[in-house]
């Protein structure tokens, strides 16, 4: 399989898991269960990097495209179908549905990028894009319910506030456990 777009698939499969995590209000258990099972699950491709590097060097990471050609695994059973049969009984042996659905939804990204592979940059593209736009739009709404201003310039002003709060708890809690 082509590798050119993993890091922009690792995006897109980010985004997927964010937009239906948000839609589920996960807690704080289900978010680990989301990631691990949503991203997480391509730690896999870790594991075949030393026989990449060995069969064509270390500059070849820098590679757009990582085939080789060798036709080496460059993913686990988790990543097909019959990987149903450690997620399910997963899921069902925690009476929770979580793993199924994020593992299912990375799966059919997979393969959309697989189906799609000559078109895969503006396929993703769109994919991407759109799941950027659920999460913008959700965050919109939540946040229309909640406040009694409406309109995108206070919205976009609430974020801003929002990310600047963060990061400076962030640094102050950073600088104050140096003391």
């Amino acid at each position: 399989m082509d590798r050119r777009n993993d890091f922009t698939l690792t995006i897109t499969h980010l985004a997927a898991v964010l937009l239906i995590g948000l839609l589920l209000n996960l807690d704080w258990n289900e978010w680990f269960v989301a990631l691990l099972f949503g991203i997480g699950i391509d730690i896999d491709h870790v594991f075949a990097v030393p026989g990449y590097v060995e069969r064509n060097g270390l500059g070849a990471l820098l590679r757009p495209s990582w085939d080789d050609g060798s036709g080496a695994v460059w993913r686990s059973l988790l990543h097909d179908p019959i990987g149903a049969f450690v997620v399910i009984p997963l899921a069902v042996g925690w009476r929770f549905m979580l793993p199924l659905l994020f593992w299912s939804t990375h799966l059919l990204i997979d393969y959309a990028q697989a189906a799609t592979l000559s078109y895969s940059a503006l396929v993703e593209s769109v994919f991407l894009g759109s799941l950027c736009a659920g999460i913008f739009a959700l965050g919109y709404f939540r946040w229309r319910v909640s406040e009694a201003s409406s309109g995108l310039v206070p919205f976009l002003l609430y974020i801003k506030d929002s990310v600047k709060r963060y990061f400076a708890r962030s640094s102050g809690q950073r600088t104050s456990g140096r003391t």
